[in-house]
């Protein structure tokens, strides 16, 4: 039988594959445009993006004064995603992480931002993580979080910046999640 870090890997390859092959489509069917930029610099800044994000979520999680919209997220992170990651392994961190960047960033970036731009394609971002009214504030934080990561490809030139920001960003943050998070 699959361990639990291990479904969730299994959930991730297949839910993240299933959106980046609808990307793939729509942006061959609509004759999209979208690159992937220059390697170096899309590395370059999409790990510089990934600390910075890494950054703020830390201080929402550890220094931010408690008030409500602090305190809703802080709970979505202690009664929600550290039980759902509290038995991950490296290698399913990683797994999960390189998933999330590539489905979510061909879908969000590479086929809504093209077609709709980008405060569609953030608004969109952001409702795709919320699961329900009370992860509201969770999903405002993913949109501004979308706004940060279009901006990206934008500065970029293409996926590669956005797609290696959001998996190393989601690696730092399961990580955090699994080891580190006690207390929040």
């Amino acid at each position: 039988m699959f361990k639990q870090s291990s479904r969730l890997l299994v959930v991730a390859l297949a839910g993240e594959g299933l959106l980046g092959g609808v990307a793939l489509a729509w942006i061959r069917l609509r004759g999209l445009g979208v690159e992937a930029g220059d390697p170096v610099a899309g590395i370059e800044l999409g790990l510089g993006a990934a600390f910075l994000l890494a950054l703020v979520n830390y201080a929402i999680l550890r220094l931010a004064p408690p008030i409500h919209p602090v305190r809703a997220i802080r709970r979505l992170y202690r009664e929600t995603l550290r039980p759902m990651f509290a038995t991950v392994r490296p290698l399913e961190i990683a797994g999960i992480s390189l998933a999330a960047g590539v489905g979510e960033e061909l879908l969000f970036r590479g086929a809504v931002q093209a077609e709709f731009g980008l405060v569609v394609a953030s608004v969109l971002f952001g409702f795709a993580h919320m699961g329900g009214r009370s992860s509201l504030v969770f999903g405002l934080w993913v949109a501004v979080m979308g706004f940060g990561l279009g901006g990206l490809a934008h500065l970029a030139g293409g996926l590669l910046a956005p797609i290696v920001a959001h998996a190393a960003y989601d690696a730092m943050a399961i990580s955090y999640l699994r080891w580190a998070a006690h207390g929040v």
